[in-house]
Order: structure tokens, then C-alpha cells, then sequence
């Protein structure tokens, strides 16, 4: 019998189990990093972790603990967040996948949470690749890019949303916490300027945090919604996959 989809609660027989007739995981990737004045630190891996175990629920696929820290250098400028060097990064994922893959897990949903995430993980699927991991898939889903992520986005918030510290990852942490509001000065600044940035060069140029976004417009309730849209919208690609031979 299982009696959760989150790994962390199961014990070994129960997983053993499990093998014999599945082989799917989901694995949730964020970052710990600023969010702005009222975005909390914690913002991208309490997300991803939100909705891969809701995607875990409905799928009845074991959800990993997520992998909090990330690629973050251009926060650093910020009190509280912490980041890891690519190469670090890259290697700490390997020896995940290839710890789960020696047990018999094939097929890997990466939730992501955070953006500065994104090369670096296909990079760790392109070195596993090419290592072998025979029968191994490797799929990544950009919880807040989703088309109906993005749709909800924008008829809520219109231009407003933003790229960082946005009102709908703010709203999900919102209730996900149980916050109703919080309070903090700040404007919506355009962030215009190559990149990769430093943190002290993040910091110049965006003094609160934000990339364009307005996060007083968070609202707990919004974040049900984009828990549940999030979900739907990756089970849904989860099931049309084609599943490697």
C-alpha cells in the first residue's frame, strides 16, 4: 500500500514496490533568493515543490524532496540569499540522477521554480545522455511559463506580472504560508541590461529586487489557482509523452 506520492514519507519496501510496476519520479528544482520587499526568500522551491507534489497526487508518481538552492550569483547582492556555482550545480544533480536511475527510476519530471536553473539542467540531461542511462528520460517543465500559467498571469495582473518577484509566484507562496498581505515600498522598475549581472551590478540597477513586476497584486486566493493550473497543465503534457523503449 502506498500512503503518499511524496518520497520523503515513504520507506524503502514501499518504493521497492512501487519499482515493480512504475518507474516515473519528479524531481522540483528552485533557488533560495530574494523576491523583492514582500516575495519570500524561500519563493522558487517552495513553488516548485507545491506543484510537483500536486502533479505527484494526481499522476500517483513519487515527488523527491526538492533541490533548494540554485543558480542565483545576481541575488547575492541581497541579504539572504545564497547560491552555487554552475559547475557545483551540474555535478550535485548528476550524482542525484544517478542515484535514482541505479534503482530503476526511468523517467524524470523536473518541476523548476527558477529561471537561472534552466541551462544548467539540461546540460545535467545532455551529460547523463551521454553517459549512457539507457531508457532514461529527462523532462523539464518551467512551472511559471506554462501556457495557462502565463494565460492566468495575464488576466490578472496584466502587464504587471513581470519577470521577477511576480504576483503569481507571490501568490502561490502566499498560500502555500496562509499570508494574507505584507507590506513593503517599492516600484515596478524596468530592468534593461545584458546578462549575466553580478550581484552588486543586480542590485544597481534594480534597488528593490524586482524585474518589472508588481507584487502588490498578490493575492492568496490567486495562489490556489495557480497551484491547480500548474499541475493540470504538466500532467497533462506528462501523459502525452512518448515513452522511451
Amino acid at each position: 500500500m502506498v500512503y503518499s506520492m511524496r518520497l520523503t514519507a515513504a520507506t524503502w519496501p514501499e518504493v521497492e514496490a512501487y519499482l515493480k510496476t512504475k518507474n516515473a519520479l519528479i524531481l522540483p528544482t528552485g533557488s533560495v533568493e530574494q523576491h523583492g520587499p514582500i516575495g519570500l526568500i524561500g519563493t522558487d522551491y517552495m513553488t516548485a515543490q507545491a506543484v510537483a507534489e500536486r502533479v505527484g497526487e494526481i499522476l500517483q508518481v513519487y515527488a523527491a524532496p526538492p533541490v533548494c538552492y540554485g543558480m542565483a550569483s545576481h541575488h547575492l547582492g541581497f541579504p539572504g540569499s545564497a547560491s552555487v556555482r554552475p559547475s557545483v550545480y551540474q555535478a550535485y544533480l548528476c550524482e542525484l540522477f544517478r542515484s535514482f536511475y541505479g534503482h530503476g527510476f526511468r523517467r524524470f519530471y523536473v518541476v523548476n521554480g527558477h529561471g537561472g536553473n534552466k541551462h544548467s539542467l539540461n546540460a545535467v540531461f545532455q551529460e547523463l545522455k551521454h553517459e549512457g542511462c539507457a531508457g532514461a528520460s529527462f523532462n523539464l517543465f518551467n512551472w511559471w511559463v506554462l501556457p495557462e500559467v502565463e494565460a492566468l498571469a495575464k488576466e490578472l495582473y496584466g502587464d504587471r506580472e513581470g519577470h521577477h518577484g511576480t504576483p503569481s509566484e507571490v501568490s502561490l507562496t502566499f498560500h502555500l504560508e496562509g499570508i494574507d498581505s505584507r507590506e513593503g515600498q517599492f516600484s515596478c522598475e524596468p530592468l534593461k541590461s545584458p546578462w549575466p549581472l553580478s550581484g552588486a551590478e543586480f542590485r544597481k540597477l534594480s534597488a528593490t529586487g524586482l524585474m518589472s513586476s508588481d507584487p502588490a497584486l498578490a493575492r492568496r486566493e490567486h495562489g490556489k489557482r495557480f497551484l491547480e493550473v500548474a499541475a493540470a497543465s504538466i500532467v497533462g503534457q506528462v501523459q502525452r509523452l512518448p515513452v522511451l523503449a
